[in-house]
């Protein structure tokens, strides 16, 4: 699972890292406590050429009766089955996207409760997690954007905090993933694997991430214990 994750890259410096062209005027502050219905940069095939737009954390399907019914529950889409959800197939044939962060929390559990870990790369470099979207029509004609995040089962760096991870892509594999036009299910569930175990690590963080009002830097901090 993926419930909660950084982003400290401003628009700028996305565009760049994407090649992509922003889709109307936004500002990406530094978000160090991403939550369920943020709105958060994604990048997209937008005919042809990649697009750098907004969208709000929580996918609502095409179904769903309004858009506060159950795009906080569809934060995440599981890679094995998203050829077969209703909620996923048809954003997984023709709306992938992408979802530019730095890291990820995780929390493990123990005898005195849940401990938060922040999970990245070395260099803390931007990370490309593979995801869906969606443009649901409210009753008024105007569209909420919406998007999920695909996860993986864990590999074995990962499996110590948690049993699933953020499926996550290289450079390379952008093209092929944004484009609508290549719906092979298998060619592109090659895609989604878990990550390799060195390429990424974890570290224990304090507790003041577990409540989504509190953001800054210091949330990524290393967990100092005073009496240790």
């Amino acid at each position: 699972m993926c419930g909660r994750y950084v982003l400290n890259a401003a628009v700028e410096e996305l565009i760049k890292k994407y090649g992509a062209v922003p889709d109307g005027m936004f500002r990406a502050e530094p978000n160090y406590n991403v939550a369920p219905s943020s709105m958060m940069p994604i990048v997209r095939d937008g005919d042809g050429q990649r697009s750098l737009s907004q969208s709000r954390w929580g996918l609502i399907p095409p179904w769903a009766k309004g858009s506060g019914t159950s795009g906080y529950s569809m934060i995440n889409a599981r890679s094995e089955t998203l050829h077969e959800k209703r909620s996923f197939s048809g954003a997984f044939a023709s709306r992938r996207c992408i979802v530019p962060a730095n890291g990820f929390y995780e929390w493990k559990r123990s005898s005195s409760g849940k401990i938060p870990h922040y999970i990245t790369t070395s260099d803390g470099s931007l990370l490309h997690f593979a995801g869906l979207y969606e443009l649901w029509k409210e009753s008024d004609g105007s569209l909420v954007d919406s998007f999920t995040i695909i996860t993986t089962p864990a590999n074995t760096t990962i499996r110590e905090l948690h049993d699933r991870m953020p499926a996550m892509l290289l450079p390379e594999e952008f093209d092929f993933w944004l484009d609508p036009g290549n719906s092979d299910p298998d060619a592109l569930g090659d895609l989604l694997r878990p990550w390799p175990d060195d390429a990424i690590s974890f570290y224990r963080v304090g507790t003041e991430v577990n409540n989504a009002r509190n953001s800054g830097a210091h949330l990524t901090e290393p967990y100092r214990d005073l009496f240790g």
